[in-house]
């Protein structure tokens, strides 16, 4: 069940530098948003910006009837949307695209979640329903990374959630200094993450998830990703977001908007 509307702006607060969590009030993407989807949004009824974007969904609060999603400032629409104070609406269509899949039983799995940047929120709404279901907390794994600690997204969320968790800055401001595969070879070194019986999902900038989707056909780990591209319309129609995969009958390509965002990352064609 997905919504098309404007939607109240319930609070619009900075978390780090340039970036905002936006609570809005939309009681069908707050019941149905599952870990991975997105909506599309606009601030605007006029022709700027002409698009909407996608944005991952963070948390969602059923009993109020509202979710929220992180953003990054850095363009016209970004720009407005800053703007935007409690009382105003937000054009927004939602939730779309797929889900993280969770392999069951999901309580002998161990899921290692890879965060980059903003690509933490949809990776938190999945680490909460894993906890939410019961899988102990010992067995979500999260690597959450950004170039420099003020750019390190939901860190405090996922520590209020008792998960395993690793913060990782390539400038060694916060945590581990290097990069997030360099906390997975770790990992892996100390035979941590054991290959049939260990699950990875990812999310950032595509470099990242490249780099994310070798290391686990490395050592042969399932790995799913979401992949961080443009959607202009959200619906599969201006074909926008296609990503490069393999299928059976060879090379294709797939619309990150309705049959993603979330890849099998065997599945994708990095170069």
């Amino acid at each position: 069940m997905r919504c098309a509307e404007y939607c109240e702006v319930v609070a619009n607060r900075q978390v780090a530098t340039s970036q905002f969590e936006i609570q809005l009030h939309s009681p069908v993407v707050a019941r149905h948003a599952q870990p991975g989807q997105f909506v599309q949004m606009r601030v605007q009824s006029g022709y700027e910006p002409l698009f909407g974007r996608p944005f991952s969904v963070f948390r969602t609060f059923p009993e109020r009837g509202d979710f929220s999603v992180i953003y990054l400032v850095r363009g016209t629409l970004t720009q407005l949307l800053a703007q935007k104070r409690r009382g105003d609406t937000v054009f927004v269509v939602g939730p779309l695209g797929n889900r993280f899949l969770v392999r069951q039983p999901a309580g002998e799995v161990l899921h290692v979640l890879v965060a980059g940047g903003v690509g933490a929120p949809p990776l938190y709404l999945l680490a909460e329903e894993l906890v939410q279901k019961g899988v102990p907390r010992q067995q979500v794994v999260v690597v959450n990374g950004a170039r420099r600690h003020d750019l390190l997204v939901c860190q405090e969320h996922f520590a209020e959630l008792g998960v395993h968790l690793w913060a990782v800055t390539e400038d060694g401001s916060l945590g581990e200094k290097g990069k997030v595969t360099d906390i997975l070879k770790g990992l892996s070194q100390r035979g941590e993450l054991p290959s049939g019986r260990c699950q990875v999902y990812a999310c950032g900038p595509s470099a990242m998830l490249e780099a994310v989707a070798k290391f686990a056909q490395k050592h042969d780990l399932p790995c799913q990703v979401s992949m961080e591209t443009m959607m202009p319309c959200g619906l599969g129609v201006c074909l926008g977001c296609a990503v490069k995969v393999r299928t059976s009958n060879g090379i294709d390509y797939k619309r990150a908007c309705v049959d993603g965002p979330v890849f099998d990352a065997a599945e994708v064609v990095w170069a």
